[in-house]
């Protein structure tokens, strides 16, 4: 009798207990991961800035040129097509979306559309990268119907200027 007691509290309190906190660590790592890939891609888009005005105050970026390198860059530090959907070996378990991506360049200080505060030029992105987890959290979400955690990533990356 005290053989299942045990057993039961092993299955019940110690295992969900340790499945919770190791998965807690997995999702934490990944997230970090992708926070520096995304950091990474932003200053990518310093590509597309007009050499000429590399060490000045006032800088012109081109928007869509920007994009194109954006969405190019995070495909290739996250393993993604190039539709943003999850290549083999990606750490993204399903498609990025790209809610906004911004390039400040003068008028300082600003506000990023997530409230940070910019002071020098910078590129502001936010992303939601579908994680799915391994652990009892997945199951729990295949019970609400769900397959994947949505992390929300907000990167604000200073674009080296030389005043």
């Amino acid at each position: 009798m005290e053989a299942v007691i045990g057993a039961a509290v092993m299955m019940l309190v110690i295992f969900p207990v340790f499945s919770a906190v190791a998965e807690k660590y997995i999702i934490t790592n990944k997230a970090q991961i992708i926070r520096d890939a995304v950091d990474l891609t932003n200053i990518a888009v310093y590509n597309a800035i007009k050499a000429g005005n590399l060490g000045k105050n006032e800088i012109m970026v081109y928007n869509e040129e920007a994009e194109r390198i954006y969405r190019a860059i995070l495909a290739k530090n996250l393993n993604l097509k190039a539709d943003l959907s999850p290549d083999k070996d990606s750490i993204v378990d399903g498609m990025v979306c790209i809610k906004s991506l911004a390039v400040f360049t003068g008028g300082f200080p600003l506000t990023c559309p997530d409230g940070t505060e910019i002071s020098r030029p910078a590129v502001h992105s936010r992303l939601t990268v579908p994680v799915k987890p391994s652990l009892y959290r997945g199951v729990i979400l295949g019970m609400l119907g769900k397959q994947y955690i949505e992390l929300e990533v907000h990167v604000d990356s200073d674009i080296p200027v030389d005043n």
